[in-house]
């Protein structure tokens, strides 16, 4: 079998370490759903991002609770693990490609088509006035 060392002393195979994927593999639909409400889909390909319509399917979504901490997470100042146990933040689909497209995303991957995460344009601000 391929990847595998020979068993030494009747103990059972191991797996070579696969290499961690890196952003130009990822590959999917990632759809951002803050408060309820899809504002906006991502396509990863190869090693950018492209805001898509935001119809179809997706390969796993973010659920994000208030559009402060969208905008918090764009800017990569929400901690993703601290938001996830307080609550915040929860994933859904392919749980392991919606960790390393925000981690991308966070580090900078550029996404074409996409405006300042701060546009009220699709988003209800009367939803968010006096806290969340």
């Amino acid at each position: 079998m391929e990847g595998t060392e020979p068993a030494k002393n009747g103990a059972a195979p191991t797996v070579a370490p696969t290499p961690p994927r890196s952003a130009n593999q990822l590959s999917g639909r990632l759809g951002i759903v803050v408060d309820g409400k899809t504002i906006a889909v991502l396509g990863f390909d190869g090693g950018g991002a492209t805001q898509l319509p935001a119809e179809g399917e997706t390969r796993a979504n973010v659920f994000i609770t208030s559009m402060d901490d969208f905008q918090r997470m764009a800017r990569g100042e929400l901690n993703l693990v601290v938001a996830s146990l307080r609550g915040g933040l929860s994933l859904r689909g392919d749980v392991g490609f919606a960790v390393r497209a925000l981690r991308a995303l966070q580090a900078g991957m550029p996404v074409q088509g996409l405006g300042e995460p701060s546009a009220p344009a699709k988003t209800k601000e009367t939803d968010h006035v006096g806290g969340k």
